[in-house]
């Protein structure tokens, strides 16, 4: 299964770092697999996200509510 490319969000404030990444784990849940981040200049930060697909026996069952939150 190919991977999927990570989202990657340029000059990020720091002060917004947390905001960005909680607004991330609460939209792929289970599926985030890596959440790096990187000083580019002063105070500001790239934040790369990258999500792993999830196995198609699992996808049903999460559609049907069975997955856990």
């Amino acid at each position: 299964m190919p991977r999927r490319p990570a989202e990657v969000l340029a000059d990020v404030p720091l002060f917004l770092i947390p905001h960005v990444i909680l607004q991330r784990i609460r939209q792929f849940g289970e599926d985030l697999e890596r959440v790096a981040v990187t000083r580019t200049h002063r105070h500001f930060y790239t934040v790369s996200i990258r999500t792993r697909p999830i196995n198609r026996e699992f996808q049903s069952e999460r559609a049907r509510g069975g997955g856990r939150l």
